[in-house]
């Protein structure tokens, strides 16, 4: 310890009664102490296992009220916690998947909503881009099960170009990758702008699914229609016909409404505040990839699997 004022290497003087060692300057006489670790949340007043356990909860798919019940902390102090973990899990996201060596790369879309859905709103609620429907898109290395991508925002081309952007920047750029979609329209004019419309990055296909009714819309509100065609289509470049599937984006489609209590359908557990959700969408994904063992990876995780990293982390890892 130095002396804040002179500048000179002090002594020790015994110690705090919170246990903390206390010097003394030999040349002023000031007194100092070694500061106190609050813990990866960087609070003094906070229970860090409690914390932790929240967090926990959370991504494993309890409502913000069950984690209330269970470790006793506010659903403000909840909120503020997944607000927290998501900004740093997004830097954690930004920096940690990048260049990534992909070879089989699948991207689709999951629906949600923020507040209310878009047919119940009203007034100049139209107008709110943070209110009604929400699309998360998404994109899984077929191998690795690594989540390279993810993006909030609506079924348009420019949200569909950004989360381009990002998927861009997680992949190597060196290496030629085969990439699968929906057949969602705005797909291929992202893609041709931000990966080369000539094949350049990306071999290029969309996998065109044709459902049959066969009951009326209204009695089959929450039956899923069933899948008459899967039509194979190439778009750019050269991709393997036999490769061309979104089965696996779509298994991880599963495990986000089932790891997150915001996607559950039928449920009110949905996200009130466009921040809460995008920060609870962050948090979900560092925690899959790093945290979260795959079966179909033998125990390790698809962070492992990539290469990122040779050991599964913990939330406190995750967080720090």
């Amino acid at each position: 310890m130095t002396c804040h004022s002179c500048l000179v290497q002090c002594k020790k003087a015994g110690k705090r009664s919170d246990g903390l060692q206390r010097y003394r300057c030999t040349q002023c006489g000031k007194t100092f102490s070694d500061r106190k670790d609050f813990g990866v949340f960087g609070h003094k007043q906070l229970n860090e296992e409690k914390a932790l356990l929240a967090l926990q909860l959370i991504v494993e798919g309890n409502s913000l009220r069950t984690v209330n019940r269970i470790t006793g902390l506010g659903r403000n102090t909840i909120l503020r916690l997944v607000e927290l973990a998501g900004e740093r899990c997004e830097t954690l996201l930004a920096t940690a998947v990048k260049n990534v060596p992909a070879k089989d790369v699948q991207c689709d879309e999951i629906w949600s909503f923020v507040a209310k859905k878009d047919k119940h709103k009203h007034g100049g609620e139209d107008n709110f881009s943070e209110v009604g429907n929400a699309w998360v898109f998404v994109g899984i290395e077929r191998t690795t099960k690594l989540v390279l991508a993810h993006h909030l925002g609506k079924r348009t081309i420019s949200s569909a170009t950004r989360f381009m952007r990002k998927l861009s920047a997680s992949t190597d750029p060196a290496q030629k990758f085969q990439l699968t979609t929906d057949g969602l329209a705005a797909y291929p004019l992202a893609i041709g702008n931000v990966l080369g419309h000539e094949g350049d990055r990306v071999d290029y296909a969309q996998l065109i699914k044709i459902y049959t009714l066969d009951v009326p819309e209204d009695a089959r509100r929450y039956s899923p229609p069933r899948l008459a065609e899967a039509i194979p289509t190439p778009i750019y470049g050269d991709p393997d016909e036999e490769r061309i599937c979104t089965s696996h984006v779509e298994r991880q489609n599963l495990t986000m409404r089932m790891c997150m209590r915001r996607l559950t359908r039928l449920t009110n557990g949905f996200s009130k505040k466009w921040e809460n959700l995008r920060a609870a969408l962050a948090l979900h994904f560092a925690w899959y990839n790093f945290c979260r063992k795959h079966i179909t990876l033998r125990g390790a995780t698809p962070a492992m699997a990539a290469g990122l990293t040779n050991r599964v982390w913990t939330l406190a890892d995750l967080l720090a």
